[in-house]
């Protein structure tokens, strides 16, 4: 896990560092340190956005609300010498890095992919001005013990009237072959999320390297169309959080043995994301891919799934778990700051 976090933060090699710069602070009391933080101003979303925009991400701090301070404050003053006027967060320099803060579901165990905070960082950021930009919502999803053979029917019906079909990868190799097709779909798909950002073909390529080395094949789902060109895809993963828990941050020397057995008693799939071509969007493509992955969980014996974020905005993707047994247990924000309008300095239209 740390040599993820520090690759995700080398400009040598990530791409996202071609367009984004960024800056890291430590707040240290008696030579020890009590918090964390990183300012990144990604300039394509600005572009995009028309914004002048810093990222805080990266933020950790003690139970003290001066080290919050001490380190927002000091990522608004880089702000103002980089001629910003907002700062939004918490946000890694690219999309598929970690953000948000945790404001609900401190008793519940974060995918693999995500991240956990104490509940005194939400009341720290708020005091020192931010408020907040959106919500991600996630949920836990109960695993019927056999999949819906109406869901089958509909599923085979929606397929043959718009001519698509279901491809599987027959191995890993085929997999990579197809995943640059795979992350150009998440390009177009998600291109009006709040803080996406269309990846570079570096990006695909340094995502590629990252994603597809552990992702379990039988639960990549992807519809395609008669070209054979993808149309929507779904990614699951059968869920190791507590197989990390289990390691205690160590793969070595019995980190991984430890690993191993807690996987053993796994009964949960999280869910990474969905992707659906613009034009399908509400086609019903979402509950096929659900399905598809549903079928391989039954045969693997798990019992719930684990949703990542979902934007509270983004109703197609949430009205899809109103056919399942499911609760909403965690959300997540991002939270924003105007900073105040300094004498002499010309704010940027917009």
């Amino acid at each position: 896990m740390i040599s993820d976090e520090l690759s995700g933060i080398d400009a040598g090699k990530n791409p996202v560092f071609g367009f984004t710069d960024a800056r890291y602070w430590l707040a240290e009391r008696e030579g020890k340190a009590v918090g964390r933080v990183a300012g990144f101003v990604n300039r394509r979303d600005n572009e995009r956005r028309g914004k002048q925009t810093v990222r805080f991400g990266m933020i950790d701090f003690v139970d003290d609300s001066a080290v919050c301070a001490a380190l927002l404050e000091t990522v608004e003053r880089w702000a103002e010498e980089q001629g910003m006027d907002l700062l939004e967060g918490p946000l890694g320099p690219g999309h598929f890095d970690r953000n948000c803060v945790l404001i609900e579901g401190f008793d519940e165990l974060p995918t693999a992919i995500s991240s956990y905070n104490f509940p005194y960082y939400a009341a720290h950021i708020e005091s020192c001005g931010y408020r907040k930009e959106i919500d991600y919502l996630e949920h836990r999803v109960a695993i019927s013990a056999e999949p819906d053979p109406k869901v089958e029917r509909i599923s085979a019906y929606v397929l043959k009237k718009k001519g698509l079909s279901l491809w599987q990868a027959a191995s890993k190799r085929q997999l990579l072959s197809r995943g640059r097709e795979f992350f150009q779909l998440i390009n177009t798909a998600y291109a009006d999320l709040h803080d996406f950002v269309a990846l570079s073909d570096d990006e695909i390529g340094f995502l590629m390297k990252q994603f597809f080395t552990y992702i379990d094949r039988r639960y990549i789902k992807v519809v395609e169309n008669q070209s054979g060109a993808m149309v929507a895809v779904g990614v699951a993963m059968e869920s190791f959080s507590v197989a990390l828990q289990s390691a205690r941050g160590k793969l070595w020397p019995l980190g991984w043995w430890r690993m191993l057995q807690a996987m053993k008693g796994n009964d949960v799939l999280d869910l990474y994301l969905v992707a659906v071509r613009p034009d399908l969007q509400g086609s019903g493509l979402n509950a096929i891919l659900m399905h598809e992955m549903h079928k391989v969980a039954v045969k693997r014996g798990l019992k719930w799934a684990e949703t990542n974020g979902e934007l509270e905005t983004n109703t197609k993707i949430l009205s899809m778990w109103k056919g399942y047994d499911h609760r909403t247990h965690k959300r997540r924000r991002i939270y924003s700051k105007r900073l105040h309008d300094q004498p002499g300095r010309q704010q940027p239209a917009g």
